[in-house]
């Protein structure tokens, strides 16, 4: 029997091939390959990720180790200079995972990131190969972004088809076969240990951490928010998106500063050890995502269990998924989308109670190692 962990993202070792990786579904990945790590003697993780050279150059395979008991493979990569080239590299990518697959059989297990450009290609080599397929649902695409009708069916067909699930949200079990076994990982149960770090002005620190993808809407709420509060808050933003998205950020904080009492910053992109310490420095965490955009009914944000890992308090706007969530009962909310209610959530936040936020992460860090064991087990028809 052979496991493998089909997703998109990079991992030590795999440095110098520059791989494109999206950082929250990184994280997870990583986190599913600890896990797997924790409970199998022997496992392999292949990914999808492509190199983000724009130059002419060729990547061979590649394969690392992967914490004690796995590996880590990419398949040969080449750079994109051109814009045709993104197209063929996705084409050899579908070759690529279909040459592998077809030499799975029925005793093989493959763990898959969901993906409609994959879909169809898992649902073909798993009805010809009778491998199992656990499938890790983030979202359903569909209901982020404007899918065709082959695409919208192709995301139904792998849903309904595979054997087991590791969801991001309990809301979306609704929407899988009732007789089929599942787990939920809304993302990365690991607490980071507490860094000596702060700003040290005496202010109370907010940080918006994400997308600036205005679909989302989350960081431009935050922004707006600052608007309201008064002089001793700071609301730094920090995060991700296109170049037109960086340029709105800026252009509406550089409008917001002009009326808002409080410190209002745009802090660019970190990662590693400086968003760690970044995050620690703050004392609140600000999830403030559109509450009524269809994606919100069944998918988690990150960023709130990274808020908590690094010990600050969560505000996030109200809604079943995160409210009914594992840690909704540590967060704080609000029910109004718009900056003044933002900004009076955040002031009443009791900044002078007790709040530990890392101990229901760990207990939950263990859960997830015991479920994931116990999925495996079901997927192979073993005991509990």
């Amino acid at each position: 029997m052979g496991i493998y962990y089909i997703t998109f993202g990079s991992f030590e070792g795999l440095e110098d091939y520059s791989l494109e990786a999206s950082p929250a579904a990184d994280q997870k990945g990583r986190y599913i390959i600890e896990k797997l790590d924790s409970i199998s003697r022997k496992y392999n993780v292949v990914t999808l990720s492509e190199t983000d050279n724009r130059g002419l150059v060729f990547l061979p395979d590649k394969i690392v180790r992967c914490l004690s008991h796995g590996t880590y493979t990419v398949w040969a990569t080449f750079g994109k200079p051109f814009r045709i080239c993104r197209r063929l590299h996705r084409y050899m990518r579908c070759g690529q995972l279909r040459s592998f697959l077809s030499k799975l059989d029925e005793s093989d297990i493959v763990i898959a990131y969901h993906s409609l450009v994959i879909a169809q290609i898992l649902l073909k080599e798993k009805k010809k190969r009778h491998f199992k397929l656990i499938l890790e649902l983030e979202e359903v695409y569909q209901d982020v972004v404007s899918c065709s009708e082959k695409s919208a069916n192709d995301e139904h067909n792998i849903i309904r088809n595979a054997d087991g699930y590791i969801l991001a949200t309990d809301a979306l079990s609704k929407i899988v076969p009732k007789d089929r076994p599942y787990m939920v990982v809304n993302g990365t149960y690991h607490s980071e240990a507490e860094r000596d770090v702060g700003f040290a002005d005496g202010k109370v620190h907010c940080v918006y951490a994400g997308t600036f993808d205005p679909t989302k809407g989350g960081a431009a709420a935050a922004a707006a928010a600052a608007e309201f509060l008064p002089e001793n808050y700071h609301v730094h933003i920090l995060g991700f998106g296109t170049e037109e998205q960086k340029k709105q950020m800026k252009d509406l904080i550089a409008t917001v500063r002009k009326k808002a009492k409080c410190t209002l910053t745009y802090d660019g992109l970190k990662s590693g050890e400086e968003y760690i310490c970044f995050l620690q420095s703050c004392q609140i965490g600000l999830c403030t995502q559109i509450p009524d955009a269809k994606y919100t009914e069944t998918s988690f944000p990150s960023k709130v269990l990274v808020y908590l890992a690094n010990g600050l308090r969560v505000l996030s706007v109200r809604i079943p998924v995160v409210e009914n969530s594992e840690v909704g009962g540590i967060l704080y909310y609000y029910d109004t989308q718009s900056p003044r209610e933002i900004a009076n959530a955040i002031m009443n936040i009791p900044m002078k109670e007790d709040y530990n936020s890392r101990q229901i992460l760990n207990q939950l860090d263990k859960d997830c190692e015991r479920n994931l064991k116990r999925l495996m087990e079901k997927i192979n028809n073993e005991p509990d």
